[in-house]
């Protein structure tokens, strides 16, 4: 059993030493403008990320590691449930779920692991559909979704590797499509520090790894996302206050490349303030938030204006310590 664990966790070490090199030396010269579909796997999860301008690749250690970076789920030292909802414009509904379990001693180097399950998904209420004349055809619908699986865990001196697998599938009116796609992630925390590790983290994910999409007979990419950068997190001795500050660069094949940045102030481990900022989109920049702890329990409320007309967006997150 023990050599059973010990392959799994080399084999995942393996996949996500890969996953790395392809994100960074392949992923980036895939032409920005090749058309992609799914794009809801764009929009992110989680009102924290959304707050801190999805500046968490190198720093989240919680559920939503599944989505954003599965290197970080080795962090996680008890069962979690995450639950996310999102308010949005044109009648959007957005939700995601995502659980965690540690599993134990399960990595290369007999570091401790976790997995975990999540649920991502989108739809809208009927739409009005209408030909190139702009004459009615009838209302459709449409909605999507992603079911991922993910596993991640400690390697040594403070890095921490990861993978996933998904399901996708997208609906339009009568027509579907279906296909998969897998993820990897790396963070490291240097232990050079002491007991306390080092006030910086690093981290890098590649997402939406895999092959195109078919609705009819036309093929489209998925939006293959590679995101990296830094964290710093200042507490100082005897004090429940802390400050972070996140810098991240995101490439996505159809968008180009982006600034991430986020900044948080935590008070007295019962009350926080976020502010995010992206470039790269012309609908949305700035972000704000709040969140409140209590015990195992964390609340975060995530606001995001929207130009050209298009309304504002507010995410909701709870995370429960099981």
């Amino acid at each position: 059993m023990q050599s059973l664990k010990r392959s799994i966790g080399w084999a995942a070490a393996l996949a996500a030493v890969v996953g790395v090199v392809f994100g960074l030396v392949i992923a980036p010269a895939v032409p920005a403008g090749a058309a992609t579909g799914v794009a809801f796997l764009k929009s992110g999860v989680d009102a924290r990320a959304a707050l801190l301008g999805h500046a968490v690749t190198s720093s989240v250690d919680d559920a939503s590691a599944c989505f954003w970076n599965p290197a970080g789920l080795a962090a996680a030292g008890r069962p979690e449930l995450l639950l996310t909802h999102t308010e949005s414009f044109a009648d959007l509904r957005h939700e995601y779920f995502a659980v965690t379990q540690p599993l134990g001693e399960l990595g290369p180097l007999g570091g401790a692991a976790t997995a975990g399950l999540s649920f991502n998904g989108i739809w809208t209420d009927n739409l009005e559909g209408y030909d190139e004349a702009a004459n009615p055809t009838g209302s459709f619908g449409y909605s999507a979704y992603e079911a991922a699986v993910a596993l991640g865990s400690e390697v040594r001196w403070g890095l921490t590797i990861g993978g996933s697998l998904s399901y996708l599938r997208e609906d339009i009116g009568n027509y579907s499509a279906t296909g998969w796609t897998g993820g990897v992630g790396v963070q490291w925390k240097p232990e050079v520090w002491g007991a306390g590790g080092a006030p910086v983290s690093l981290g890098l994910a590649v997402r939406n790894i895999g092959p195109g999409m078919t609705y009819i007979s036309e093929e489209f990419e998925l939006p293959l996302t590679v995101q990296g950068g830094v964290t710093w997190t200042h507490r100082r001795p005897g004090r429940a206050n802390s400050v972070r500050i996140a810098a991240e660069v995101r490439h996505v094949r159809d968008e180009g490349s982006a600034f991430l940045a986020g900044a948080e102030y935590g008070f007295l481990d019962l009350l926080s303030l976020g502010l995010g900022y992206q470039t790269a989109h012309d609908t949305r920049d700035l972000s704000v938030g709040l969140g409140a702890h209590r015990g195992g329990f964390d609340l975060h409320w995530a606001y995001v204006p929207f130009s050209e007309d298009l309304g504002d967006e507010h995410r909701f997150s709870l995370r429960v310590g099981l």
